[in-house]
């Protein structure tokens, strides 16, 4: 195992490292000691030139069976980018984290600006505030978000003000399912746009509020099979508890009882967590 190499995603091949395995269980909310014990117990089980993906999964299972809280919490990242291939579920998902937040939202809404027409993915209003947000979605981890997503947003945001006058909306946020570069950050900071990634806020992340709101994507169900996630998501079904409200929906796929009570008991698990 000392010369194991690891396949990604992008065909290049890296070192097998343990200790960022261990880092990314600790993510999950799993103890050090709880994620040595899971570490040693899939060491043996680790093939040289296994897939990244392939040793993601015995992860996950080894996990499981700790854990089904944690193991959800370990796939939030993977889970994101299974909500694809269309960027629409992100946008219900973050809509659906401003909820929690106590704001009123609405997905995909067609502004004026000052001399253009926007498409706004979400619009969340409180009575403390007037959010304008975009949701930039990637189907696969391809990098950070450049400072030229927050230039572009910002610019976007000042036609808006153009139009509908500087007290209209407060700020815009951006939310990304990938992480955002240094300078992408420090722009945003700048000028007031808020940011909500993988890596930022630093101790808030998008995952963090995940687990805290339990806004679960229904991906991190390991109950639930790929083909009948894609039939939730086309019915607009994107988290947990949407699937909770609407679990009538599995009937028409001609799903098992019992196999629908397993769902239902994870789906009661990751809430009450």
């Amino acid at each position: 195992m000392k010369n194991f190499v690891i396949k990604k995603r992008c065909s290049d091949y890296e070192p097998l490292d343990l200790l960022k395995l261990r880092k990314s269980l600790q993510k999950s909310g799993a103890s050090r000691s709880l994620c040595d014990e899971v570490v040693s117990e899939i060491s043996p089980k680790i093939k040289d030139r296994s897939t990244s993906n392939e040793l993601f999964k015995l992860a996950r299972k080894t996990l499981a069976k700790k854990s089904q809280v944690l193991a959800a919490n370990y796939h939030i990242v993977r889970g994101i980018y299974e909500l694809g291939p269309t960027g629409y579920p992100f946008e219900k998902l973050c809509a659906e984290m401003l909820k929690k937040k106590g704001f009123h939202t609405r997905v995909g809404v067609i502004l004026k600006g000052e001399h253009v027409k926007h498409e706004v993915d979400v619009i969340a209003e409180r009575s403390d505030a007037r959010l304008l947000c975009e949701c930039k979605f990637h189907n696969k981890n391809t990098g950070k978000s450049n400072v030229k997503v927050p230039l572009y947003i910002h610019s976007r945001f000042l036609d808006i003000l153009g139009h509908h006058g500087k007290s209209a909306y407060n700020s815009y946020a951006i939310f990304s399912n990938t992480t955002f570069s240094k300078d992408a950050i420090t722009y945003a900071e700048g000028v007031g746009i808020k940011l909500f990634s993988m890596n930022y806020p630093r101790k808030n992340t998008f995952v963090d509020h995940i687990i805290r709101y339990k806004i679960y994507p229904i991906t991190c169900l390991k109950t639930l099979k790929r083909r009948d996630i894609q039939f939730l998501l086309d019915k607009g079904v994107v988290v947990i508890k949407q699937l909770k409200e609407k679990i009538d929906l599995l009937q028409e796929r001609e799903i098992k009882p019992n196999e629908i009570i397993a769902i239902q008991r994870e789906i009661n698990l990751l809430l009450k967590a």
